[in-house]
């Protein structure tokens, strides 16, 4: 005959452990996972350097400082912000593939089965990760952009070349919208990630769709396609991105741009957000 157990009988004094699921521990368990990968920082550091490391680079060489042999390479016709922001332009694509390894790591190692056993309502693993990545990466990038954008423009008036000022009209907001156009491509990746479950697959569609596919389609589709092209997100983004005015149309104004940027990554998360909910593991 089976002795019935005996209910525990709680100490006098003694605390309860406290072992409920909240989204602040979720919050944390993600945090835990980012800052303690080497490559987290490597991927950060490398950052700071192609954008702002490069962008001074490209400052010092487009007005002829490093040779003191007047305007150098791409000096000539361009505008100020292009060229210290020329580190941006490499950074993009790290920025993406991290988000997309950011999504797909897990699935690979198969530690998202250990995750999702813990966290089985599973949207808030999807949300915790995408807010961490946006806090390590935004604040980086942001902190990157705005660095090369004073260092360069510093290294431009010395050597006498043309530079512009933050309170000139559009340059706030396209260094601002490097920053920001910078973040959300990351956020795509991780959804892209976590949607197809594949570190290859979501860096290919990421890379390839999201930024060289606007550009290809812009030099091979008529012209007559135009009107549609703006709305992809690159297109979309350089609206806000560049402080030149568009004469041609090609683009979309700066906040309507900004606005079509904004729900592509939000369509990016929304899959991946339905992904998560109805597939297995």
């Amino acid at each position: 005959m089976t002795t019935p157990a005996t209910p525990a009988v709680p100490v006098p004094g003694q605390r309860r452990a406290d072992v409920s699921l909240t989204f602040a521990r979720v919050l944390r368990s993600e945090w835990i996972k980012a800052v303690t990968l080497r490559s987290t920082w490597i991927m950060l550091a490398s950052i700071v350097v192609l954008t702002a490391g490069f962008g001074v680079v490209a400052a010092l060489t487009a007005s002829g400082a490093t040779d003191g042999s007047g305007p150098g390479f791409g000096g000539e016709g361009r505008d100020p912000l292009s060229i210290v922001f020329t580190g941006t332009h490499p950074a993009l694509l790290l920025v993406g593939v991290a988000g997309a390894l950011v999504g797909a790591r897990e699935y690979a190692s198969g530690l998202i089965r250990s995750t999702l056993a813990a966290v089985p309502a599973r949207l808030p693993v999807l949300a915790a990760k995408i807010l961490v990545f946006s806090a390590l990466t935004g604040v980086v990038v942001l902190a990157s952009t705005l660095v090369v954008f004073f260092a360069g423009m510093a290294v431009l008036g010395d050597a006498g070349a043309t530079t512009v000022g933050w309170s000139d009209d559009g340059v706030a907001r396209a260094v601002l919208g490097t920053a920001a156009y910078l973040t959300g491509l990351g956020i795509t990746g991780v959804a892209l990630g976590v949607l197809l479950r594949s570190i290859g697959g979501s860096i290919a569609a990421l890379i390839g769709g999201v930024v060289f596919l606007p550009t290809l389609a812009t030099m091979v589709l008529p012209e007559s396609w135009d009107g549609v092209l703006k709305f992809l997100p690159s297109n979309a983004a350089n609206s806000f991105t560049t402080f030149t005015p568009d004469a041609s149309g090609a683009f979309l104004d700066a906040t309507t741009g900004a606005v079509v940027f904004t729900t592509w990554v939000l369509a990016a998360v929304i899959g991946a957000a339905v992904s998560l909910r109805t597939r297995d593991a």
